[in-house]
């Protein structure tokens, strides 16, 4: 099918002469050598990570030929780890990549933030591009500069700021992501629509997310993808408000972490976005009807809102190590409204626990 390319979404980097587009579309894997010059780099490396390999192979092959190098990673988040990066450098350095080579990282969001993280330490850095093959990582983790890997048991605790020359997000290889991965996705659109539009979340509620394709999901991709440039472009490093994109995270990478990676990220984070959310109400800030809401709109995306009998100590341990905390003290994200946040905030031990026995079956 033949399609054009559309005006891609930009942010910003204060202090680097650096501007990032941000590609949204059907179909534009098919251009990537037209978007931006490829003659420049001395030579190119290709990660995939392996679920998507099975599927497009041949079309990866097709668009970037048998003069680039490429190298197949582990997916799941269990690989996530020092151990695939350790992988990613051996394969840098035997194909003799440099400074003026390239990494293109096709994915999801983990092989995005493990190859972001490779090539930006790798000789102190050398350039890459995301192509986020996830609706996950199409709508959030490629965007925004954030790289990194799991340690210790702790989720991204390393990693860098560190921004792609470009975002690619072609919808087309949606269209071999199984179903649960496909809703897991809706989660970060739905974080965003809950903590920057309003109207967005109530678009949301009028449709049947599990079942979006087309030029429809396009656009909600496309207007997720705005909520998050416009976020990162005021606050690049994460000092002030970018702090917001973390709803649902406090709790989300915990349950994620307590769970040993059994739950899918986006449906950790919907738990967690149910039970920050809950604490919201509980503090006498969210009313109960914007909390159900909430609740009503990750349900009929088909996610999660509670877990079974999971250790709540456990998952408490894991958010006293959140890379967010000061002193041992939790920092939430707080919700006063759809579309209205506050961040950086300290509450009583027994409203948490409240908001964690509310998503603990």
């Amino acid at each position: 099918m033949k399609t054009s390319s559309p005006e891609p979404i930009f942010y910003s980097v204060p202090g680097v002469t650096l501007t990032i587009p941000v590609y949204t579309g059907h179909n534009l894997f098919n251009k990537l050598k037209s978007l931006f010059s490829f003659d420049t780099f001395s030579s190119v490396l290709v990660l995939v990570d392996e679920n998507v390999n099975k599927y497009w192979d041949k079309k990866i092959l097709e668009v970037l030929g048998k003069d680039t190098f490429y190298l197949v990673i582990k997916a799941a988040e269990k690989n996530k780890s020092l151990t695939t990066v350790e992988k990613i450098w051996t394969s840098l350095s035997q194909n003799r990549l440099d400074r003026r080579s390239l990494v293109i990282n096709i994915g999801g969001g983990m092989a995005c933030d493990i190859g972001a993280f490779a090539a930006s330490t790798f000789m102190r850095g050398i350039p890459f591009v995301n192509v986020p093959t996830t609706l996950l990582a199409q709508a959030d983790a490629a965007i925004g500069g954030k790289t990194g890997f799991n340690f210790n048991g702790l989720k991204n605790t390393i990693g860098t700021f560190a921004s792609p020359l470009a975002i690619i997000s072609d919808t087309a290889f949606l269209t071999t992501l199984p179903q649960r991965e496909f809703n897991s996705g809706f989660a970060e659109i739905i974080k965003h629509a809950i903590i920057a539009d309003a109207q967005l979340f109530a678009d949301l509620g009028k449709k049947k997310l599990t079942n979006l394709k087309g030029k429809e999901l396009d656009k909600i991709l496309s207007q997720s993808t705005q909520i998050k440039c416009d976020i990162v472009k005021k606050d690049p490093y994460e000092k002030s408000d970018r702090k917001k994109l973390n709803f649902g995270h406090t709790v989300g990478h915990a349950i994620e972490m307590a769970c040993k990676n059994k739950l899918l990220h986006g449906e950790a984070v919907a738990i967690g976005m149910i039970a920050e959310a809950r604490v919201s109400f509980l503090s006498g800030h969210l009313s109960e009807n914007k909390f159900r809401d909430i609740e009503k709109l990750l349900s009929n995306a088909n996610l999660p809102i509670q877990i079974t009998a999971t250790n709540k100590k456990l998952i408490f341990e894991k958010m006293l190590s959140d890379k967010k905390n000061v002193s041992q003290q939790i920092k939430w994200v707080f919700l006063e409204d759809i579309g209205k946040v506050m961040v950086d905030v300290v509450l009583p031990t027994e409203i948490i626990n409240e908001g964690l026995n509310y998503i603990l079956k």
